[in-house]
């Protein structure tokens, strides 16, 4: 079997690599948050996380600092290579002690310290979600947030209760890990939309929809499934959601794109309607299908709809199609401005345009010929003769002489 790999949620890279799940390397964007826990020596780490030492006096920025207990089990991600026995058991001590500041600090260093080992953290995290301190439930919370997308495995169970909490201080780090599990693990987003929109809280439902749009980009079949019934949803939230992703699939995958939009056009719901419209004015519209959707818009009830769909019309039909739908429209239609439009695009310029347009369609006369067929040429153009007065026509013989 393969080892399991953790990988950060931002860029996909490998968290670790190495011989026995040791970390040969840790991506920078997956490091504990800087603090003035970073000034404590590292031999000094592990004694103070133990209490051991109780306090210790360091220099963080030119300045001097106490740190404490709390604050060695904040710096244990720093030694969890070179001692990664004595890190794991003082963090298993840090999440079952009785100081609520304690159990904080061990939350904070769970994620990095998991990278070496996970067993049994994510037990302690599991329970501490549900801590008497509220201060302790955050921040389990949070620390469920940046695991998650790093450790789906082992966070799936836990993940998918908090997804499904009614405290929404629970739900929403649980709903921000899912989105940012979406751009590395989007079979794993796509399993729990799956449950999600199902439930018949609507809440949740739309709460899983706003997930969709990141995964729009996704070529799978499972996430245009989870698409196509979120657009055949009872909310006009959760529809909206999904329509969200209708211009990015019209980019991306147009041919999927037509199938959803086809519905999508004539939802009751205008907030529905308006990304399906953008997403149709951006897509190749030719087709027998396209056509038969372009005029059965054409009818819509919402003007915005029938005016993009008579707008489409020169596209799709020739010069004679189009002035048949057009004159059909125009039976029924009630705008103003749409019957302007429809009674330019029904209009034959040839029998109905003026004579300058008219002229524009007749055919040039043929050559005149003689009898013979031959081409009678246009005469020459003489130059005008000059008219003689009567004495100048007396005096033109003597000249000629």
């Amino acid at each position: 079997m393969d080892r399991y790999i953790a990988r950060d949620p931002k860029t996909g890279l490998p968290l670790q690599i190495g011989e026995k799940g040791i970390p040969g390397h840790v991506d920078e964007a997956y490091r504990a948050p800087r603090g003035y826990w970073d000034a404590i020596k590292h031999f000094d780490i592990i004694p103070l996380a133990s209490g051991s030492v109780q306090a210790l006096e360091v220099r963080w920025r030119e300045k001097p600092q106490l740190v404490s207990r709390a604050d060695g089990i904040r710096a244990l991600p720093r030694v969890m290579r070179s001692d990664p026995d004595a890190v794991q058991e003082q963090l298993k001590f840090a999440l079952s002690d009785i100081n609520s500041e304690i159990r904080v600090a061990a939350l904070f260093s769970l994620p990095y310290c998991a990278l070496v080992e996970a067993e049994y953290l994510f037990e302690h995290l599991n329970e501490l979600l549900d801590d008497v301190d509220p201060f302790v439930r955050k921040s389990a919370s949070k620390c469920l947030e940046i695991v998650s997308p790093v450790f789906p495995s082992a966070t799936e169970e836990i993940l998918s209760q908090e997804l499904r909490s009614s405290n929404i201080n629970r739900r929403k780090p649980a709903y921000d890990a899912l989105k940012e599990m979406s751009k590395v693990w989007p079979e794993v987003v796509v399993f729990h939309l799956d449950d999600l929109l199902r439930l018949e809280d609507d809440k949740l439902r739309v709460e899983a929809a706003k997930i969709l749009p990141s995964l729009a980009r996704t070529k799978s079949a499972s996430v245009w499934d989870l698409i196509g019934w979120a657009l055949g949803d009872d909310s006009d939230q959760v529809r909206t959601q999904a329509a969200r992703t209708l211009p990015t699939l019209a980019a991306s995958q147009p041919r999927m794109a037509k199938i959803l939009i086809e519905n999508s056009l004539f939802d009751t719901c205008a907030a529905v309607r308006k990304p399906a419209l953008r997403a149709l004015n951006s897509m190749d519209i030719t087709g027998f299908r396209m056509n038969r959707l372009c005029v059965d818009g054409a009818r819509h009830t919402d003007p915005s709809i029938r005016r993009a769909c008579i707008l489409m019309m020169p596209r799709l039909f020739t010069e004679s199609e189009m002035r048949i739908q057009a004159a059909e429209l125009l039976r029924q239609e009630t705008k103003p401005d749409l019957i302007l439009l429809l009674e330019e695009l029904a209009r034959d310029a040839e029998i109905d345009g003026s004579e300058d347009e008219k002229n524009r369609y007749l055919a040039k006369a043929p050559p005149a010929t003689d009898i013979d067929g031959i081409p009678i040429l246009p005469p020459v153009d003489v130059p005008p003769q000059k008219q003689l007065s009567s004495q100048e026509k007396r005096d033109e013989p003597k000249s000629k002489e």
